[in-house]
């Protein structure tokens, strides 16, 4: 009888990587981002070093130009930097160590909503869904309210520290 022992395979950084990878893709996903825009910033965000175009591409099974696409998307929105290479064209990409510029785009949109749900209320008459309207404005004004607030406990704390 053979004696064979179950070994179990130690995850490496790049399977971690690759992990993290994924899931922030998926969830990017569900909110109507690019599944790809997502596993970038989630690879940039697990690497503790600035990748290549052709390194993302290859860490991701996705083309280069994908890669491009969405670490330019990335860099508009400000969660990854692009840094240049001395002497070469080649671009390296990098997540933002300011992650507060995560929510930027999400006060944004809940502004473009808070703008639109006022010019609704005021094409409403009076009646149930002018309330509603009503209720939606008020609770987008409070949240924009209290984000500005928290940033600024945020920053407090990483000036602390």
């Amino acid at each position: 009888m053979l004696n064979i022992e179950n070994k179990k395979r130690t995850a490496s950084p790049v399977d971690g990587q690759l992990q993290i990878a994924d899931d922030i893709g998926r969830l990017y996903a569900r909110y109507g981002l690019a599944l790809s825009i997502g596993r970038v910033f989630g690879l940039l965000l697990a690497s503790d070093g600035p990748l290549s175009l052709d390194e993302i591409a290859i860490a991701l099974g996705i083309s280069k130009s994908g890669a491009s696409v969405a670490a330019r998307d990335l860099e508009r929105v400000g969660v990854v930097h692009r840094l240049g290479t001395p002497g070469s064209k080649r671009v390296l990409y990098e997540a933002t160590d300011e992650m507060e510029s995560t929510f930027t785009g999400t006060f944004a949109r809940v502004r473009d909503s808070l703008n639109a749900m006022k010019r609704a209320q005021s094409h409403l008459g009076p009646g149930k869904a002018r309330r509603r309207m009503k209720e939606m404005v008020e609770v987008h004004e409070f949240w924009l309210r209290e984000s500005t607030g928290i940033l600024d406990r945020w920053r407090r704390r990483r000036q602390s520290k």
